[in-house]
């Protein structure tokens, strides 16, 4: 089977329909000569996708600002700052392992009325959910009093912690509802917006019991640690989207996470 029968198959392209559906598209299609278009679930989901390459790009540029305040224990700074930085963080590291519920819902919504709107308001209520445990990270780490004088230990010893919770039963159970939650099985059962804000909550709880571990140590490397957003953004890609792993494969992942802790703390 080719690249465009599969696509085809899986409902990502479709048979175009005369001058496609935006004007952007008959512009394109008159050129190429096409006969096939982008579904337009797929563009949704393309447009979510591109959201989270913007939220990197801001990710990036904040990381190269605070390259020169590098070894300063400066803490979270304020909360209106930690927020509006969490936010955006959040968009590039998590959006991208949203991207199939986005398209199954956008799937399911296509034929009901404001199915655009309703799909970005799931989005949107999936990182509200991390935002809300972001706040609550922030206040904790406020009360504690931190960063503390050992706040690199504090940093290691969170990673491996990380690496300890992914074998738990909490995070396996979460993860097998995270892709059950990605199915959408059945036809959506309330008004669209509230389906798009039910959706979304739902799957940012189990997309929080899943990968909490990992945004507990990403808010105590703080907001400004690039690279270690990059790798951690790959575990969770490894959690959310690589079919379910045998234990021996967990485990390994596992220990990477309480390597890369250790080598924190002697690195610090």
């Amino acid at each position: 089977m080719d690249a465009g029968r599969l696509l085809t198959t899986i409902g990502l392209v479709r048979q175009a329909k005369p001058g496609g559906f935006c004007p952007a598209c008959r512009v394109l299609m008159k050129a190429l000569d096409a006969k096939e278009e982008l579904a337009k679930p797929t563009v949704a989901a393309l447009i979510v996708l591109a959201v989270a390459g913007l939220a990197w790009v801001a990710v990036v540029h904040h990381s190269r600002s605070m390259a020169d305040m590098e070894g300063m224990d400066m803490g979270l700074g304020p909360i209106q700052s930690f927020a509006a930085t969490w936010l955006v963080m959040m968009a590039a590291m998590m959006l991208p392992s949203a991207i199939p519920v986005v398209l199954e819902f956008a799937r399911a919504a296509e034929r009901r009325k404001g199915w655009p709107v309703a799909t970005g308001m799931l989005a949107l209520t999936y990182l509200g959910v991390w935002l809300m445990f972001g706040v609550v990270c922030y206040a904790i780490y406020t009360v504690l009093g931190m960063p503390w004088p050992n706040q690199s230990t504090v940093v290691g010893l969170a990673l491996a912690l990380a690496g300890v919770y992914s074998l738990s039963p909490i995070k396996r159970a979460s993860q097998a509802r995270c892709r059950e939650l990605c199915a959408l099985h059945g036809p959506l059962p309330f008004n669209l917006m509230r389906s798009a804000a039910v959706a979304g909550v739902r799957y940012g709880l189990s997309c929080l019991g899943c990968s909490a571990a990992l945004m507990v140590a990403m808010v105590l490397l703080g907001m400004s640690s690039l690279w270690w957003a990059v790798i951690l953004s790959i575990v969770l890609l490894v959690y959310k989207l690589a079919p379910p792993l045998r234990m021996r494969y967990e485990l390994v992942l596992a220990s990477a996470l309480g390597a890369l802790g250790v080598a924190y703390i002697v690195m610090a």
